[in-house]
């Protein structure tokens, strides 16, 4: 109520990454969606050669049960999709028995593909595990009325949960010998690297780069951005990990948090056209401390308290980044 007439009903500009820089960015050898898509795809195929191999009646079930328990975000969320995947094939088989005990035809099973597609979609979304009540029932009673009676309903819902269990087994078993600690182990490199691009970006915000030069379209903030997104998604996938390691989740917490903070900060400068710009001493010293944390951390020790320079009508950058040596202090 107390602000100037100026500033009532301005437009607010949200930036956003573009899908250009998070696609890219995924590619990054050291990005954990890059680590979860090769994970991804070398256990589905080794999941697919296993059931064709040994001929299963629906080879397809075996890989698609893998990809199923894979699609979790972390190792618990792995563990959950695995059980929900289990005993909602046990209860859908059960639901399939009773449709097919009253030996639908023609319409009939259509009206029932539709409906268990339905509820499937209206589920799945919200919880596998229920969805997974629902298309268990519509694959076998497809496979039922599509082998024109040749087999009996035993058959398939046999072979229905034999290749589940075994694409679930092949599922869990991968993200146990893969990637069960190899977020946390990758923490420490992605922090460096997230240290340093920011290092970067400062130096360009409060340094003379030339007329026509826009800080916030420059290739310095597209990479950080990538590294804070890569960070922020490592760090829920360690915290998700079996067995975790609670004391260091505990310590990168307020590292992280101080990081993104930064990063917010930065981001929220670029976009100020009336920059200071700072000498090449303070340019160097704040460079120098940004170089001695991601050092520190990359070699898994406590960064020595340097004096952070003033920046003049910044003040919030020089104290996050002192927040950020102190929470590099704490012992892990």
């Amino acid at each position: 109520m107390n602000e100037p007439t100026s500033k009532i009903n301005q437009t607010i500009r949200i930036s956003k990454p573009s899908f250009k820089t998070i696609f890219l960015g995924a590619f990054d050898k050291h990005s954990i969606v890059f680590i979860t898509a090769i994970r991804f795809g070398v256990i589905t195929t080794i999941a697919a050669i296993i059931a064709f191999q040994f001929a299963f009646v629906r080879s397809y079930w075996v890989p698609l049960s893998c990809v199923a328990v894979l699609s979790g975000s972390s190792i618990v969320a792995t563990y959950h999709r695995a059980i929900q995947r289990g005993l909602g094939t046990i209860i859908g088989i059960l639901i399939a028995s009773f449709i097919l005990a009253m030996h639908p035809d023609g319409y009939i099973i259509a009206f029932f593909v539709l409906l268990l597609t339905f509820i499937t979609e209206l589920f799945i979304v919200k919880n596998y595990g229920l969805a997974a009540l629902f298309f268990t029932p519509n694959a076998l009673l497809m496979a039922e009325s599509t082998s024109k009676r040749s087999f009996s309903f035993s058959y398939f819902a046999s072979a229905r949960l034999i290749d589940v269990l075994i694409g679930i087994s092949i599922g869990l078993i991968g993200v146990w010998l893969v990637g069960r600690r190899s977020a946390s182990s990758r923490l420490p490199h992605l922090i460096t690297k997230t240290i340093r691009s920011q290092a970067q970006f400062l130096i360009i915000l409060f340094s003379d780069q030339g007329e026509g030069f826009i800080a916030s379209e420059s290739r310095e903030l597209r990479k950080m951005r990538t590294n804070i997104i890569n960070l922020n998604t490592l760090y829920t996938t360690a915290a998700g990990e079996i067995p975790v390691n609670q004391k260091a989740v505990e310590y990168y917490w307020p590292i992280i948090f101080s990081i993104e903070h930064l990063g917010y900060l930065l981001e929220n400068c670029s976009k100020t056209e009336k920059r200071p710009i700072l000498s090449d001493e303070t340019l160097s010293q704040l460079l120098y401390i940004c170089e001695t944390m991601a050092n520190a951390t990359a070699r898994k020790r406590s960064p020595s308290l340097k004096t952070v320079p003033y920046i003049e009508a910044f003040p919030s950058i020089q104290s996050e980044i002192i927040s950020l040596q102190k929470s590099l202090q704490m012992e892990g």
